[in-house]
Protein backbone atom coordinates (compact mmCIF):
# COMPACT_ATOMS: atom_id res chain seq x y z
CA UNK A 1 0.00 0.00 0.00
CA UNK A 2 0.99 3.28 -0.97
CA UNK A 3 2.12 5.29 2.17
CA UNK A 4 0.17 8.49 2.25
CA UNK A 5 1.75 11.86 3.51
CA UNK A 6 -0.99 14.03 5.34
CA UNK A 7 -4.36 15.28 5.51
CA UNK A 8 -5.94 17.87 3.91
CA UNK A 9 -9.22 19.71 4.93
CA UNK A 10 -10.43 21.56 1.62
CA UNK A 11 -13.88 23.80 1.13
CA UNK A 12 -15.10 24.00 -2.00
CA UNK A 13 -18.28 26.12 -3.24
CA UNK A 14 -20.94 24.39 -5.65
CA UNK A 15 -22.69 27.47 -7.52
CA UNK A 16 -25.42 26.70 -9.70
CA UNK A 17 -27.14 28.26 -12.61
CA UNK A 18 -29.96 26.77 -14.31
CA UNK A 19 -28.90 23.37 -15.96
CA UNK A 20 -24.71 24.48 -15.18
CA UNK A 21 -22.59 24.15 -12.34
CA UNK A 22 -19.10 26.29 -12.38
CA UNK A 23 -16.10 24.35 -12.36
CA UNK A 24 -12.82 24.80 -13.58
CA UNK A 25 -10.42 21.86 -15.57
CA UNK A 26 -7.97 19.92 -14.61
CA UNK A 27 -5.14 17.57 -16.10
CA UNK A 28 -3.00 15.68 -14.00
CA UNK A 29 0.06 15.48 -15.60
CA UNK A 30 1.51 12.50 -14.86
CA UNK A 31 -1.82 10.30 -15.54
CA UNK A 32 -2.89 12.57 -18.21
CA UNK A 33 -6.12 12.47 -17.00
CA UNK A 34 -8.56 15.09 -17.34
CA UNK A 35 -11.47 16.20 -15.11
CA UNK A 36 -13.08 19.06 -13.38
CA UNK A 37 -13.06 20.63 -9.90
CA UNK A 38 -15.08 23.36 -8.50
CA UNK A 39 -13.65 26.81 -6.47
CA UNK A 40 -12.32 26.02 -3.31
CA UNK A 41 -8.91 25.28 -1.93
CA UNK A 42 -7.25 24.43 2.00
CA UNK A 43 -8.43 25.45 5.39
CA UNK A 44 -5.82 27.07 6.89
CA UNK A 45 -5.44 26.39 11.16
CA UNK A 46 -7.59 27.91 12.88
CA UNK A 47 -9.88 29.05 10.06
CA UNK A 48 -13.54 28.01 9.78
CA UNK A 49 -14.77 26.20 6.32
CA UNK A 50 -17.18 28.97 5.21
CA UNK A 51 -14.53 31.56 5.82
CA UNK A 52 -11.95 29.18 4.31
CA UNK A 53 -14.32 29.20 1.58
CA UNK A 54 -15.19 32.92 1.04
CA UNK A 55 -11.46 33.52 1.40
CA UNK A 56 -10.62 31.02 -1.56
CA UNK A 57 -13.88 32.58 -3.66
CA UNK A 58 -12.15 36.09 -3.32
CA UNK A 59 -8.67 34.88 -3.87
CA UNK A 60 -8.89 32.80 -6.83
CA UNK A 61 -11.96 35.01 -9.12
CA UNK A 62 -11.88 38.27 -7.20
CA UNK A 63 -15.73 37.85 -6.32
CA UNK A 64 -17.92 37.54 -3.18
CA UNK A 65 -19.94 34.79 -2.37
CA UNK A 66 -23.26 34.08 -0.44
CA UNK A 67 -22.56 30.50 1.54
CA UNK A 68 -26.59 29.04 1.14
CA UNK A 69 -25.80 26.07 3.30
CA UNK A 70 -23.19 23.69 4.00
CA UNK A 71 -24.51 20.49 2.19
CA UNK A 72 -21.81 17.85 3.59
CA UNK A 73 -18.32 16.99 4.91
CA UNK A 74 -16.72 14.06 3.28
CA UNK A 75 -13.67 11.94 2.73
CA UNK A 76 -11.90 11.13 -0.40
CA UNK A 77 -8.68 9.17 -1.65
CA UNK A 78 -7.55 9.66 -4.91
CA UNK A 79 -4.39 9.91 -6.80
CA UNK A 80 -2.77 13.09 -8.08
CA UNK A 81 0.59 13.89 -9.88
CA UNK A 82 1.59 9.95 -9.15
CA UNK A 83 1.01 10.72 -5.11
CA UNK A 84 -1.56 9.12 -2.83
CA UNK A 85 -4.29 12.04 -1.62
CA UNK A 86 -6.00 12.02 1.33
CA UNK A 87 -8.38 15.06 2.27
CA UNK A 88 -11.82 15.93 4.27
CA UNK A 89 -14.12 17.48 1.94
CA UNK A 90 -16.54 20.24 3.17
CA UNK A 91 -18.74 21.16 0.35
CA UNK A 92 -20.90 24.15 0.51
CA UNK A 93 -24.13 25.15 -1.78
CA UNK A 94 -23.58 28.60 -2.72
CA UNK A 95 -24.50 32.11 -4.52
CA UNK A 96 -22.34 34.72 -6.32
CA UNK A 97 -22.84 38.16 -5.07
CA UNK A 98 -22.07 39.64 -8.52
CA UNK A 99 -25.25 38.33 -10.33
CA UNK A 100 -23.48 39.51 -12.93
CA UNK A 101 -20.91 36.03 -13.15
CA UNK A 102 -23.80 33.79 -14.40
CA UNK A 103 -23.52 35.30 -17.56
CA UNK A 104 -19.67 35.20 -17.61
CA UNK A 105 -18.68 32.60 -20.07
CA UNK A 106 -14.73 32.65 -19.07
CA UNK A 107 -13.62 33.66 -15.33
CA UNK A 108 -10.15 33.82 -14.89
CA UNK A 109 -8.85 32.46 -11.46
CA UNK A 110 -5.67 32.34 -10.05
CA UNK A 111 -4.37 29.49 -7.92
CA UNK A 112 -1.37 30.10 -5.24
CA UNK A 113 -0.91 33.47 -7.26
CA UNK A 114 0.68 31.80 -10.18
CA UNK A 115 -1.31 29.27 -11.66
CA UNK A 116 -4.05 30.79 -13.73
CA UNK A 117 -7.30 28.60 -14.33
CA UNK A 118 -10.30 29.39 -16.26
CA UNK A 119 -13.53 28.49 -14.51
CA UNK A 120 -16.80 28.13 -16.43
CA UNK A 121 -20.23 27.07 -16.67
CA UNK A 122 -20.37 22.82 -17.22
CA UNK A 123 -23.49 21.38 -18.34
CA UNK A 124 -24.90 19.22 -15.74
CA UNK A 125 -25.63 16.93 -17.19
CA UNK A 126 -22.21 15.98 -18.98
CA UNK A 127 -21.30 14.95 -15.52
CA UNK A 128 -24.54 12.57 -14.65
CA UNK A 129 -23.68 10.66 -17.86
CA UNK A 130 -19.96 10.37 -18.11
CA UNK A 131 -18.79 12.67 -20.77
CA UNK A 132 -16.68 14.71 -18.06
CA UNK A 133 -15.50 13.67 -14.89
CA UNK A 134 -15.88 15.58 -11.39
CA UNK A 135 -14.06 15.39 -8.40
CA UNK A 136 -15.21 14.75 -5.93
CA UNK A 137 -17.83 12.63 -7.52
CA UNK A 138 -19.48 12.90 -3.94
CA UNK A 139 -20.59 16.15 -6.00
CA UNK A 140 -23.50 14.97 -7.71
CA UNK A 141 -25.98 14.11 -5.41
CA UNK A 142 -26.54 17.68 -5.14
CA UNK A 143 -27.33 18.34 -8.67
Amino acid sequence: MTKIKNIQSVAVGLAIHKDKILSYEVEDKISKKRFYRLIGGHIEYGEYSKDALEREFKEEVGQDIKIIKKLEVFENLFFYKGEAQHEFVSLFLVEFINKEVYSMKDIVGVEKSVQAFIANWQLISDFRIGKKKIYPPQILKYV
